[in-house]
């Protein structure tokens, strides 16, 4: 299914290894607002001109060699980054704004929350098949973690 806006599941191995937490927050400040600037301050998925914008990590995965690669950062608002980490929205937020999430992620893809259903059983599927391995985490030619 093509999707403009998925749920991006990560090996639980690489929670919390962001540059957000990497870095020195000065840096990752110019970054994040490098990031903005360059999106004219709007979603680079539904296009919403929001105040709450976040950076967006995007990673690639070798699953069979357990790398896990950052790819670019985009700029998101507060609904497409927590559908992103549907994960982790699941334990934080409460089944309200669970179904806002659901809502934004069935009109940015124009489908329907049967659609909806299928692309999280088959996100579920990959992050057990991840669940409980060590991968290795790179930026560019350098190891992270």
């Amino acid at each position: 299914m093509k999707l403009k806006l998925s749920i991006e599941p990560r090996p639980s191995s690489t929670w919390g290894i962001t540059l957000a937490n990497l870095l020195p927050k000065k840096e990752w400040d110019e970054i994040r607002f490098d990031c903005y600037r360059e999106a004219d301050y709007q979603c680079e998925i539904c296009e919403n001109v929001n105040d709450k914008l976040h950076c967006h990590e995007v990673w690639g995965f070798d699953d069979r060699k357990k790398i896990q690669k950052l790819l670019t950062i985009i700029c998101l608002c507060i609904l497409c980054h927590d559908v992103k980490h549907f994960g982790r929205s699941s334990q934080v937020y409460n089944q309200k704004y669970l179904g806002k999430l659901t809502t934004h992620w069935c009109k940015v893809n124009n489908k329907t929350r049967a659609d909806f259903q299928k692309h999280l059983a088959e996100i579920r599927m990959i992050s057990r098949k991840r669940a409980n391995k060590f991968y290795i985490v790179k930026v560019g030619g350098r190891i992270l973690a």
